[in-house]
Order: structure tokens, then C-alpha cells, then sequence
């Protein structure tokens, strides 16, 4: 025993103290391109308590909503260069960096963030873009195709002729050239006051913008057609360091997680998008559904963007054709629509 016990301390002070040692918190900065209030936005800072409870602990992300912490147009190289270690963001907000996904942005006939959310996720299994190789994807979200908000009722082709209407740019610009609009490319946070003063004549976005972000207010009608509405894929990805330097343990928590949270948060974007129409319907906003050759014309218009995109992409030795071909099929193929 006399000898026994500074053998013991020896031991003790060689291997620790004999109890379970704490866990060190890592913290995980969270950068998105949605406001505040945004019901998405609070979905993705449970998204952080979720995965903090699921973790013991370990990892707990401080969510910065809005572009407080990077704008979105800075978002995606925010994450690749650390300054934050994930991002929520739409793909449209930087023209090339996305060259291959930027087939989703395009007319597809889809009609639902979920089922946008859906192809998104498949065609990225399908073909793992390599725009995508800086980073973990985590998974992708996307929004409702973007419909026609105007200041007057655009039931024709004719009637769009020359009108200015807001978009984020790239593809959405294309489009609307195509339809025989004025693409004018204006930050979110600039765009209510160009329409009160009547520097654009309406946006192309989602159905909650008019209520989420109050176009509503100063754009009375909406013209709903599907073959010619932009797609506005949507990214949550995580810093390759980042996600690397975590255990197996902890990587298999965000990935289980993943796939929950993609369908939660698309269909949360749909149910925004219903209690929307419901209440500017309520308050005389007039929904304009085009008549079925009308909606072809304007479907018609705009296919010679899609041999564009085949041509433009296959020159860069990517597979444009085939990923053409996958998002047409799944449409398709897919009840989802």
C-alpha cells in the first residue's frame, strides 16, 4: 500500500484523471441568404439546435439570416474561404460559377419547391457537378419557379413586350430577353423601392416574394406559366476543412439530417407560397393563367435557349446534353410536378 499509491497518482496522471473528459464545442458559422423573418430562415436555425442536441453538444452553428454575414452574391466564396463554414444560397446570383447545375434554372415545367428540391438533389447524386468539389454539399433546396409579378396584366406574349422586370441575372436574364422583356438585374434590397418608383415594371421570383419581401404591395398581378418560369435552385453546402475535420461520428449526424430537412424545408417553401395566393387573392390580386396555346408560344420562345445551353456547356467539356436529358425525363417521369 506504501508503495501502491504513487504508482496510482503516476497512473493517473499518465492517463487523465480517471473521468470522461468533455467534449470540445465546435462552432459552426452559418451564413444565409434569406431575411430574418423568413420562415425558411428559422426553419434553418433549428436546423443548428437540431444538430447541436443530436450531437450531445459538440456542435452549435450561430446562424447569420440575411446576408449579415456575407451577401449573397459573396455567399458561396464565403465558404470556400472559410470565413464562414456554411452556406444557404440560390445558384442564380453568380452567372458561371455553376456552369452544369445552371441547367435547373431554365424553364423545366415544374411547379413545386418540392419538386424542384427533389430534382435538385437527384441530378447532383446523378452527375456530382465538379463546381461543386471545393465544397460538402450537404443538400440542395430550391425554390418555387419563378412566376411573372407585373404593375399591369401580361396575358400575351405581346403584352411583355419591352416591360423591365427585375431578376437576380444569368439565366433568369435569357429567359426574359427570350419573352421579349427588359432584364434588370437589382439586389432584393433594392428592388421594392425600383418598383415604387417605377424603375421596373414588375419581377420574376417566387409566389411568397409578394408577401415575404411585400412586392405584393406594388404589383398587383401574376402571370402563372410554367413552361416559361426560371428555376431557382438553392445550395446548402458546408467548407471542405471544415466538414473533413470532423469525426465519422459527427459527419453521419449532418448527413442523416440532410435529407429531413430538404423536403422539410421545400415543403414549408410551398406552404408559403399557398397562404400567399390565399391572401393577396383576399386583397383583388389577380392571378392570369395563360390559355394552352398561349402557354406554348411562350414555352416556344424560349427552347432555342436550351440548344444555347447545349452548345455553350459541351464547348467547356461538360455533359450538357445528358443533363438536358435527365431533368426532361424526370419531369416527365415524376408525379411530383
Amino acid at each position: 500500500m506504501k508503495h501502491g499509491l504513487p504508482g496510482l497518482l503516476l497512473l493517473l496522471i499518465l492517463t487523465g484523471s480517471g473521468c470522461p473528459q468533455k467534449k470540445q464545442e465546435i462552432q459552426l458559422a452559418f451564413t444565409g441568404a434569406l431575411p430574418s423573418h423568413d420562415r425558411l430562415s428559422q426553419v434553418l436555425e433549428e436546423w443548428g439546435r437540431d444538430l447541436e442536441a443530436k450531437s450531445g453538444g459538440e456542435l452549435k452553428t450561430v446562424f447569420y439570416p440575411g446576408g449579415i454575414l456575407t451577401p449573397a452574391s459573396q455567399l458561396f466564396d464565403s465558404v470556400t474561404t472559410g470565413i464562414a463554414d456554411i452556406g444557404f444560397g440560390p445558384t442564380g446570383v453568380t452567372p458561371g460559377r455553376f456552369p452544369l447545375t445552371e441547367v435547373l434554372e431554365y424553364p423545366l415545367g415544374i411547379k413545386s419547391a418540392f419538386a424542384m428540391t427533389q430534382l435538385s438533389n437527384d441530378f447532383f447524386r446523378k452527375f456530382k457537378p465538379r463546381e461543386f468539389d471545393r465544397v460538402k454539399v450537404l443538400f440542395f433546396m430550391s425554390a418555387s419557379p419563378g412566376q411573372l409579378h407585373t404593375k399591369r396584366p401580361v396575358r400575351r406574349l405581346e403584352d411583355l413586350n419591352g416591360m423591365r422586370i427585375r431578376c437576380l441575372g444569368g439565366n433568369a436574364s435569357k429567359v426574359l430577353k427570350a419573352l421579349g422583356a427588359v432584364p434588370i438585374v437589382l439586389s432584393t434590397g433594392d428592388t421594392y423601392d425600383a418598383l415604387r418608383k417605377g424603375i421596373v415594371d414588375g419581377v420574376v421570383a417566387a409566389w411568397d416574394s409578394l408577401e415575404t419581401l411585400k412586392w405584393g404591395e406594388v404589383l398587383p398581378y401574376t402571370t402563372v406559366s410554367h413552361h416559361a418560369a426560371v428555376g431557382a435552385p438553392g445550395f446548402v453546402v458546408m467548407n471542405r476543412n471544415a466538414w473533413e475535420s470532423l469525426s465519422l461520428e459527427l459527419q453521419g449526424i449532418i448527413d442523416a439530417m440532410s435529407e429531413e430537412y430538404a423536403e422539410k424545408l421545400s415543403r414549408i417553401w410551398d406552404e408559403k407560397d399557398r397562404n400567399t395566393i390565399q391572401k393577396w387573392k383576399a386583397r383583388n390580386h389577380v392571378s392570369i393563367c395563360l390559355s394552352e396555346e398561349e402557354e406554348k408560344r411562350w414555352g416556344d420562345a424560349v427552347s432555342p435557349l436550351y440548344e444555347m445551353f447545349i452548345r455553350e456547356k459541351s464547348a467547356r467539356g461538360l455533359d450538357a446534353a445528358a443533363a438536358w436529358k435527365y431533368c426532361k425525363d424526370w419531369v416527365r417521369s415524376n408525379a411530383l410536378q
